[in-house]
């Protein structure tokens, strides 16, 4: 595979690699765009996207990890667009960018976080995107989810210190009006309601599943530690839209894919679901939760996917 650092966007700003097959006959007719999780550098927690875009490089998948204007290496925007606004422009800038270098005009998101939002942002705007991955995104768990999380918490606080830790700021933060200020967001944050971001959701998904694009919802036990008939999506389960979704929740792996073998369940859970959509193959027929008990014969080996050579 080769990859090819790149600056890009109106000012020539926006930095990123773009990976490749060395074989350009092997070149799928999709490339992937690899975002920010939330302020993170564009190679992602525990350097994720570079392992992810070298391991689908391997299969014919070229993608694009960059900067968003603002973050990692990237420039400060040139203009005062809100962030959403400039999120999309960004992400727009980067498919002009493939689509020059390397003729692709079809494109999967793979959105981390915070990374899902923008990359569904885009999406409603640009039929360029047919596929998007959901890391750890939206979730809406009902009052019997939330319940079970809170009481595993309790029982936990006894023998867990980070769970200790979170507790004693919680009730600090109840007792002191100076600890409370410090932990509010800054002004610049604007808050916004559980009800509109409901009703995004759902508009959403609504138009892009409408439109086809293929969504793939991956959860992990940082969210809960058990997950029962699509509890992340609450109420939005039984929605037709729902039935086009895939979904799955693995409890052994964590939010930021810190072991090596949370990386190796995620890059081959990600390049299968990226293969089948560059073949059109990717609907959200595949609606079953996978639990905790993988299949680790599905995994890529370590000296395959998870080489961590110096380029980045």
């Amino acid at each position: 595979m080769k990859e090819t650092p790149v600056l890009f966007g109106p000012d020539r700003s926006l930095v990123g690699v773009v990976s490749t097959p060395m074989e350009e006959g092997k070149l799928a007719p999709v490339a992937c765009l690899m975002l920010n999780m939330g302020a993170n550098y564009r190679v992602g927690p525990h350097r994720i996207n570079v392992k992810l875009a070298r391991q689908m490089a391997h299969q014919g998948v070229s993608s694009i990890r960059f900067d968003l204007a603002g973050l990692g290496d990237s420039g400060p925007p040139s203009g005062s667009n809100h962030f959403m606004t400039q999120v999309v422009l960004d992400v727009q800038a980067a498919m002009n960018l493939v689509e020059t270098m390397l003729g692709i005009r079809r494109f999967i998101v793979i959105g981390l976080c915070s990374g899902a939002a923008n990359g569904m942002a885009t999406a409603m705007v640009d039929p360029r995107i047919v596929g998007l991955l959901m890391f750890d995104a939206y979730s809406f768990p009902n009052r019997r989810s939330r319940l079970e999380l809170s009481l595993l918490r309790a029982l936990a606080i006894p023998t867990n210190p980070a769970v200790i830790g979170k507790t004693l700021r919680w009730l600090q933060r109840k007792v002191s009006a100076k600890a409370a200020a410090a932990a509010a967001p800054a002004d610049f944050l604007e808050p916004v309601s559980r009800a509109v971001i409901e009703e995004t959701f759902h508009r959403s998904m609504t138009q892009l599943v409408g439109r086809g694009v293929a969504m793939f919802f991956l959860y992990t036990g940082t969210q809960h530690v058990r997950d029962r008939n699509r509890d992340q999506l609450g109420r939005f389960a039984n929605e037709a839209y729902a039935r086009q979704i895939e979904y799955r929740f693995i409890g052994e792996i964590d939010h930021s894919l810190t072991s090596l073998a949370s990386q190796a369940t995620f890059i081959s859970m990600v390049c299968d679901w990226a293969l089948r959509v560059a073949k059109g193959g990717a609907t959200g027929q595949l609606q079953t939760t996978r639990h905790a008990d993988g299949d680790p014969a599905q995994r890529p080996s370590a000296s395959d996917a998870l080489r961590d050579d110096a380029l980045h």
